[in-house]
């Protein structure tokens, strides 16, 4: 009997040690975090300010957008469906490496003072590209925490938008601040955007963007592991490739030519009651509004446009009548999309925000109508 019961107790502490490991995570998670006190209109100042500050790290972003995949946007709203895996090495604004690494594939970029390298390591492809980027669409640095965080910021008005303290939470072994940005503008999609950074450096390490109405968050992104550690100068040098390695050189100009090439047409200079915010910017994109309820209008190839049409409908898009041509849009809980077309210009336009579906509706009414005569 007494056998037994060794044997009874053996099995007793090793099941109270499996659930004791079951349990660390939850426990972890709920134990309570205990940040540097900070005002909050002082958090959001050293958010903003943290661009300087050299890191290395791993970072993960999260999103369901729940878009269909449309021309000139695949790798825009691939961003912001399903999991994006980010290691990044930053040594301020004009010196950093981020790996994007996805199933199958790894691309990483390189910023240099002057220049930036792609090097997609499936098509074993590097791409230089020289000064300035007039047009550039969104890739993974900007999904990292302390861009994505400062970016929002910067767009935040703060006489639209209240701010709340978050409790503290550990984020990449960091006791963070958290702060919540509530937009109060009713045709933005942004319900809310709850930030945590290092109170003591002002990095922002979990950014969670929530849209109206939606119980979760549609973007999350953190850092599993950081390191304030400033780069080596090593690891910022883009690799050379070998004998099989694609090389392509252009430069800023090359893109702008490239994209005047397809004869984008002229765009006004306000949509909807939304004035350009780039009057000088490039044929045939621009930005209008400010802040949150910011969009963007793309003039892409007719083919291009009723391709973007077809998938639109076919994802459940809702067709609009314009006064000069129609439209789709589909809608998630925090992007819009509109693909458009206007009978007098014959052209085709795709617009996107996080703004309100009535937004888009009025600025394709306005374009629709529009033949040319601003810049």
């Amino acid at each position: 009997m007494r056998v037994r019961r060794t044997g009874l107790w053996r099995w007793l502490v090793v099941a109270a040690g499996v659930l004791v490991l079951i349990s660390l995570p939850p426990i972890i998670a709920a134990w309570p975090v205990h940040a540097q006190s900070v005002p909050l209109d002082q958090l959001a100042v050293r958010m903003s300010a943290s661009a300087g500050v050299p890191y290395q790290g791993f970072a993960v972003s999260s999103g369901t957008a729940g878009l269909p995949t449309l021309p000139q946007l695949s790798d825009v709203i691939d961003l912001l469906n399903g999991e994006t895996q980010l290691r990044v090495w930053y040594a301020g604004p004009e010196r950093w490496r981020v790996d994007q690494i996805d199933a199958g594939s790894e691309v990483g970029l390189y910023q240099q003072p002057g220049d930036q390298v792609r090097w997609d390591f499936g098509t074993n492809q590097v791409t230089t590209i020289v000064g300035d980027q007039p047009i550039r669409l969104p890739s993974g640095i900007d999904l990292l925490p302390p861009d994505l965080g400062r970016r929002i910021l910067s767009l935040v008005d703060p006489s639209t938008a209240s701010l709340s303290a978050l409790p503290a939470k550990r984020v990449a072994g960091i006791a963070a601040a958290g702060l919540r940005i509530t937009p109060e503008d009713a045709e933005t999609t942004v319900g809310q955007v709850d930030l945590w950074a290092d109170p003591a450096t002002g990095l922002p390490l979990q950014v969670e963007v929530t849209g109206k109405g939606a119980s979760a968050p549609v973007l999350v992104t953190r850092f599993l592991d950081l390191d304030y550690t400033a780069p080596t100068d090593g690891v910022l040098v883009p690799p050379r490739g070998g004998a099989t390695t694609g090389h392509v050189f252009t430069d800023g100009a090359d893109i702008s030519r490239a994209f005047r090439s397809l004869r984008p047409g002229p765009l006004p200079d306000s949509l909807g009651g939304a004035a350009r915010t780039d009057p000088h910017g490039t044929v045939g994109l621009a930005a209008y509004g400010s802040g949150l309820t910011r969009f963007l209008v793309i003039t892409v190839p007719r083919r291009v446009g009723f391709d973007a049409y077809d998938r639109a409908v076919k994802a459940g898009g809702v067709k609009v009548s314009l006064p000069g041509g129609d439209g789709v849009i589909v809608r998630s809980s925090l992007l819009t999309v509109m693909a458009m077309d206007s009978d007098p210009a014959r052209r085709t336009y795709l617009l996107v925000g996080l703004v309100d579906t009535a937004v888009l509706k009025r600025a394709g009414s306005e374009l629709s109508t529009f033949v040319g005569g601003d810049a």
